[in-house]
């Protein structure tokens, strides 16, 4: 990737970190780093610069920033909580006109109006995926022990139900107990949809996959050891996520703790989601 004047957006989450130690490993030289996150620490313990942005929703400013800068390409990674569009006080004439230019307020509507603004200053957003591709999960058992019978049937269960929700844009993953519906994420993340489904089944398996019509520049769904995490604390026994479009960050750490924790991860085909 030519990184002559390009920049990444880096947001919650430890995927823009991901991207960076790629490039590290590649030789390739680093972008500027914008930072929305709070934690500065992750970045600075690996000796990367970055800039903070206390203010995500004051987008044409940022923008305007970057333009002085010479940024003429960008990457977005990372999540910005939804919550931020309630807060009036933060929106800058930017983030204003993004909001009023949609016609909805769900995240493939308000990402494509973000880009779309971004454009406008004469900044091109580019893919993150071509940097990592070795993160991208992949088709069957990827690890922990084998899905057993019922779970299959839980994730085709599920898949039928997903193959309806994906499009509505408004979460990624759900969780299934027995063949029926425990928990769908929302605007509150994957995360907490698993400590939510904890509350309602003590086991089950979770689904995550992405919209057909996704864009897979800024918007690839992740997992990583946290989610592990979170569903051995729920006693999710069960993985299952669409391969080639769901990333698996830290993957080596991912694959042990997979297999520490009893969890079976497998690799679904995109045409099962659709």
């Amino acid at each position: 990737m030519n990184v002559e004047h390009l920049a990444l957006v880096a947001g919650e989450g430890a995927l823009p970190l991901e991207i960076l130690k790629a490039m590290i490993q590649k030789k390739a030289p680093l972008p500027k780093v914008y930072l929305l996150a709070e934690d500065d620490a992750p970045y600075l313990n690996e000796g990367i610069a970055v800039q903070k942005i206390t203010n995500p929703m004051a987008i044409a400013m940022i923008l305007a920033k970057m333009r002085l800068m010479g940024i003429r390409r960008l990457m977005m990674a990372g999540g910005v909580p939804k919550k931020n569009i309630y807060s009036t006080e933060k929106l800058d004439r930017g983030a204003k006109s993004i909001l009023s230019a949609v016609q909805d307020r769900n995240d493939h509507s308000l990402l494509a109006g973000v880009v779309k603004y971004i454009e406008k200053f004469g900044i091109q957003v580019v893919s993150y995926e071509e940097v990592i591709p070795e993160l991208l999960a992949s088709e069957g058992h990827i690890a922990g022990p084998l899905a057993d019978a019922e779970q299959l049937q839980d994730c085709e269960y599920g898949l039928n139900i997903l193959r309806v929700l994906l499009p509505l844009s408004f979460g990624q993953s759900l969780v299934v107990s027995n063949r029926a519906v425990v928990a769908v994420e929302a605007m509150e993340g994957t995360d907490e949809t698993i400590r939510r489904a904890a509350s309602l089944s003590a086991h089950g398996i979770l689904l995550k996959g992405m919209r057909a019509d996704q864009d897979r520049r800024y918007d690839l769904p992740v997992v990583g050891v946290q989610t592990l995490r979170n569903m051995a604390d729920s006693g999710l026994t069960g993985l299952f996520v669409e391969a080639h479009s769901v990333l698996l960050l830290e993957r080596d750490a991912f694959l042990q703790e997979a297999e520490r924790l009893g969890i079976s991860v497998t690799g679904v085909a995109t045409c099962r989601f659709l």
